[in-house]
């Protein structure tokens, strides 16, 4: 157990080491988008060899993967308020990083569900970890770019996802490299699934190498009781529970996007898994990942004039636009002008992440800043996965009663979260203001 840090922690270290902590955190999250990404692209053929409807193949994502990554999220937040960070990393990476490639292994659907089940719970530990770790390693002011620069990996990871996945599911479909060999006897999306989960377990040693910051901040050296964490929370229950309500319209959208948009392509306009992957691949990893660092540097940028609320008013001016763009990207008459309009939806549905994290740290104690991180993604997770694809899903199946109708689905559901997040956002600023007073002085 790291026990080193206190109130009057010494001098920050130097940059190139937090930065590299920037690094090694983006290079996990990158491979972590990897499976959960690339099975948007395997939705016609997951669905053709278990017989599943639009709502049993968004389980996969919004049950096998949602519900149990939010269920560990918060005991390893715990974990990592109490043990070395780098550690619980490292560890869950590997885990992580097996099963994703046991899902290539799945001969039936409750295999490849319990796979996923797998690879959610090792995933569950990157975030609230890796921002604690992050917030002893940069001074306040300066924090919101790091965490934009560890959450722009997210697109990035997804944007090579659907390029690199897209194409290799078109190779492993359409040559004989399957034919002979140890790969013969599956198809091409499971050995899809072994090729791009095995990249993850090179990362592990980096990790198990990296030097534990030391804990800084308010809250000491030792770890709080969880009746101490939940009073923490309670205490700022006024700014925390519009802010987790308003940042969980962030993930509505990006999974509702992010899941569906092959789908909407394959099924509107007939193009194929490299055409998705390539189009739409791009898009994630110019646009959003322009968007993830756009949010960190707002958010410093307004901090360094004294706002403080700075992460909040970032997030709100960031995510306007997203909902507009987003509602009519599905309803475009072609693919070209859907691309168009799934640009800005991209960037601006990013900007908020980074305003979070950077939000929840700059009001929290040390010893709670991963479980109160967890807290965050449990809730942000279960409201996008739920909202996101399983409603779209089960719009489609029961309410438009036809495929191509998931257009319909997608606009209706994007178009609700923008303006719920602005109204949200906007009832957590003053409590939040007064809380980031106090910490100050």
């Amino acid at each position: 157990m790291n026990t080193g840090g206190n109130d009057t922690a010494p001098a920050w270290p130097p940059a190139s080491r937090g930065w590299l902590a920037v690094l090694l955190l983006a290079l996990a999250s990158i491979v972590s988008q990897w499976d959960r990404t690339v099975i948007n692209l395997m939705v016609g053929p997951i669905k053709e060899a278990f017989a599943l409807d639009d709502t049993s193949f968004a389980a996969l994502q919004g049950v096998a993967f949602g519900l149990f990554y939010i269920t560990a999220c918060i005991p390893i937040g715990r974990l990592a308020d109490r043990y070395e960070r780098r550690l619980i990393i490292g560890i869950a990476l590997a885990f992580w990083s097996l099963f994703a490639m046991a899902s290539g292994l799945a001969r039936t659907y409750v295999q490849l569900f319990l796979t996923r089940i797998g690879v959610a719970v090792g995933e569950a530990s990157l975030t609230p970890a890796g921002f604690s770790m992050l917030s002893d390693l940069f001074p306040p002011e300066k924090l919101g770019k790091p965490v934009g620069a560890f959450l722009m990996s997210s697109p990035v990871g997804q944007g090579l996802a659907f390029i690199g996945g897209g194409a290799l599911l078109q190779w492993l479909t359409t040559s004989p490299v399957l034919a002979g060999g140890p790969l013969a006897s599956l198809a091409p999306w499971q050995a899809a699934f072994l090729l791009i989960g095995a990249p993850g377990l090179l990362l592990v040693p980096a990790f198990l190498l990296y030097r534990e910051p030391i804990r800084r901040g308010t809250g000491g050296a030792s770890s709080l009781p969880a009746g101490e964490v939940v009073g923490i929370v309670r205490a700022r229950s006024k700014a925390l529970i519009p802010m987790l309500a308003g940042f969980a319209m962030v993930p509505v959208v990006s999974y509702a996007v992010g899941i569906w948009t092959p789908a909407l392509f394959q099924r509107t306009w007939g193009w194929n898994p490299a055409q998705v992957g390539m189009g739409f691949g791009l898009i994630m990893l110019t646009f959003g990942t322009a968007g993830a660092y756009f949010g960190g540097w707002l958010s410093d940028r307004l901090a360094s004039r004294g706002v403080l609320d700075a992460p909040l008013k970032a997030a709100m001016a960031g995510f306007v636009g997203c909902g507009f763009f987003g509602a009519l990207a599905p309803l475009m008459p072609t693919a070209p002008l859907a691309l168009m309009m799934l640009a800005p939806t991209v960037f601006l549905a990013n900007v908020p992440y980074a305003c979070a994290g950077t939000a929840l740290q700059l009001i929290v104690p040390n010893r709670a800043r991963a479980q109160v991180s967890a807290i965050y993604i449990t809730i942000t997770t279960l409201v996008g996965l739920t909202i996101g694809p399983m409603i779209v899903g089960f719009m489609t199946d029961h309410v438009f009663h036809d495929p191509k109708d998931i257009r319909y689905s997608m606009s209706i559901v994007i178009g609700f979260a923008a303006p719920a997040l602005f109204v949200l956002l906007s009832l957590a600023r003053r409590p939040y203001r007064e809380l980031r007073a106090r910490e100050q002085h």
